[in-house]
């Protein structure tokens, strides 16, 4: 049959509308759930009382994720016998002998960006990535999802030992260092010290203090251990550790020179640090600082902080003579040890003194130097959480005091400031005394140089004076330091024997009244520069008795010759005869020792390899003065 169009338009429509609603009920139409159901608990769970929380409960098992797609250094749990170390947060602990401690760095502090906990007095360097975000430029080595392998970052272990088991014999005996034990094992943990695991490090202390540093990927493990002692040795070990991802906290220097002896007579020693700068620009805020050094000595017959030179908390808990800052910031300077900033000296560049009173005569001793981090009058020793807070320890220096009485050490003069030795003295004096007179003395030698000086038309233009190379100024600085080496000699025991000294005053008697044996004195006598001293001064007022002295270096003399107008008429002997072989001396061409004296020359010789020894730096500047003779 034939539908008509009005039919077939209506049946398309009905047609469409069923295949429309097919489609509907297919994609949308709400779909069954299944589910399980779930057992209700017990009734007696539900009203059964809870057991009331015990803090003091004794926890015997712990929860550790063990996932196999992650490692214990991305999980971060340490092992329950293992103390976690912060950055820059030194921890102390005791230690029985034969005990261990275990320390764990986790992987979340090694790779705390720039170490939060630390702080530094430097200014730290930035760089400025294309985010505009500030980042540390020594931060390479963070880590990065984009790198194929595994990030490192140098992590910096360092401890000291504070006290050590002490020996109940009378030798001077040291006992044992401690043991550092390095894993970075997860799976082992703590390095068992009785059979260490294949690749664990170890490195025993020296002299009290360790260092250690290795590029680390994840936890790193540290196990302290304690030696055995025999009997001979009673009390624990106790110690100080510090990990660090910016530098050592504890740090030693090997670098020798950095404190220096500049003289001792029988009961004192006068020591002092090399130039803490060469920038002129430094040098008012270097001395409105305050003392940035402590300084702890030992003598060789009670050697008390053996085992511990290398350590600062051990040195200040045993040291007996010490220049240390107090709890209170303030240094422990007393009657027996002062300490000061100074700019006294050569080159006018600061330095820090320490003067020690009431040693033994006759008595080696050394010092040992320890730079403390940003130390202020307002702070204590403990710098935790500060960079390389521990402080810094450099070699020690040797000095000794002499056996006779009549050599007297004296320093801060106020005319003659570069003074810092010991000269011909006598019991009647104390040091400062015996200072105070020498000063006046080369003081009024001085005014005599003046009114020479008056008569030279030092203002004149330039091309009427008597030099282009140097002026009056040179000439006045070279004659004082000239001045001051002559009518303050430096004096020697006389009973020292070496060949660059010559006696003095030998036919006095010492301050006690005695003489030198009849023999000795009379072959000395036929000498005429022998009989005296180098001033009547000397003879009339301090009456020394004999001594010897280290002569002035003949560079003095010559910078006056170079440095000064021809007209006030000063000139030098000549090298090699009589007059200068008692006048003058000569440097040692090796450095070995003090054979001339010259303002700021100090007893320790420096040698260290690429540096300059203090003397040749004097001697430059004493060739400066008389650059107009190569004109």
């Amino acid at each position: 049959m034939l539908l008509t169009p009005l039919q077939s338009r209506l049946a398309a429509s009905l047609a469409g509308l069923l295949v429309v609603l097919m489609l509907y009920i297919l994609l949308f139409a709400p779909t069954a759930a299944l589910a399980l159901e779930l057992a209700a608990p017990p009734l007696s769970d539900l009203t059964t009382p809870a057991e009331p929380l015990r803090l003091d409960a004794e926890s015997h098992s712990f929860y550790e994720p063990d996932f196999a797609l992650f490692d214990r250094g991305i999980v971060g749990r340490a092992p329950v016998d293992s103390t976690p170390l912060q950055n820059n947060i030194p921890i102390p602990l005791n230690l029985e002998p034969g005990a261990s401690a275990c320390y764990v760095v986790q992987k979340s502090v090694i790779f705390s960006g720039s170490g939060s906990s630390g702080s530094s007095s430097s200014k730290q360097e930035l760089k400025r990535d294309d985010q505009g975000l500030d980042i540390r430029a020594d931060d390479n080595n963070t880590p990065n999802d984009d790198q194929g392998s595994s990030p490192t970052r140098t992590l910096y272990l360092s401890a000291n030992t504070c006290l050590q088991p002490h020996s109940t014999s009378s030798d001077t005996a040291t006992p044992p260092q401690l043991r550092f034990f390095i894993s970075t094992s997860s799976k082992d943990g703590c390095p068992d010290v009785t059979k260490p695991a294949a690749g664990v490090q170890s490195k025993a202390f020296v002299e009290g203090a360790v260092m250690y540093s290795l590029n680390a990927t994840g936890d790193v493990y540290v196990t302290v251990s304690a030696p055995n002692v025999t009997k001979d040795f009673q009390g624990i070990y106790n110690f100080e550790i510090a990990a660090s991802i910016d530098a050592y906290y504890y740090q030693y220097n090997s670098k020798d020179g950095q404190l220096l002896w500049m003289d001792s007579d029988a009961k004192s020693a006068l020591l002092q640090t090399a130039a803490l700068t060469s920038n002129t620009s430094q040098i008012e805020s270097i001395m409105n600082a305050g003392p940035q050094y402590e300084l702890y000595v030992q003598g060789s017959k009670a050697p008390i902080l053996d085992g511990l030179t290398r350590s600062v908390c051990g040195m200040n808990n045993v040291a007996q003579i010490a220049s240390k800052r107090l709890d209170n910031g303030q240094m422990n300077n007393n009657e027996l040890v002062r300490t000061k900033m100074t700019d006294k000296g050569p080159g006018g560049w600061p330095r820090q003194q320490y003067y020690f009173e009431g040693l033994n005569s006759s008595s080696s001793y050394s010092g040992i130097l320890v730079k403390v981090v940003n130390a202020t009058t307002n702070s204590k020793r403990q710098n935790t959480g500060v960079i390389g807070g521990g402080g810094t320890v450099f070699p020690p220096t040797d000095f000794q005091t002499s056996a006779g009485t009549n050599c007297n050490l004296i320093t801060d003069l106020d005319f003659c400031d570069d003074v810092q030795w010991a000269a011909p003295g006598n019991n009647k004096f104390n040091n400062t005394e015996l200072g105070n007179l020498y000063d006046a003395y080369a003081k009024q030698m001085y005014a005599n140089f003046q009114n020479v000086m008056m008569q030279i038309p030092c203002e004149a233009p330039s091309t009427q004076r008597y030099s282009l190379a140097v002026n009056c100024n040179n000439c006045t600085v070279a004659y004082k330091q000239w001045l001051c080496a002559v009518a303050i000699p430096r004096c020697e025991d006389f009973s020292k024997q070496n060949n660059y000294t010559i006696p003095r005053n030998v036919a006095q008697s010492f301050p006690n009244g005695t003489f030198l044996p009849d023999a000795l004195r009379q072959e000395l006598m036929k000498t005429p520069a022998f009989n005296t001293s180098r001033t009547t001064f000397i003879d009339e007022v301090i009456a020394p008795g004999p001594y010897k002295e280290i002569l002035p270096c003949a560079d003095l003399c010559y910078g006056v010759v170079q440095g000064c107008p021809a007209a006030i008429g000063f000139g030098c002997p000549e090298a090699g005869k009589l007059g200068f072989n008692v006048s003058y001396g000569l440097r040692d061409p090796n450095g070995g020792a003090v054979t001339c004296n010259y303002p700021g020359e100090p007893r320790t010789q420096v040698s260290a390899s690429g540096a300059i020894k203090p003397s040749l730096v004097l001697l430059v500047t004493a060739l400066g003065l008389g650059s107009g003779l190569l004109l």
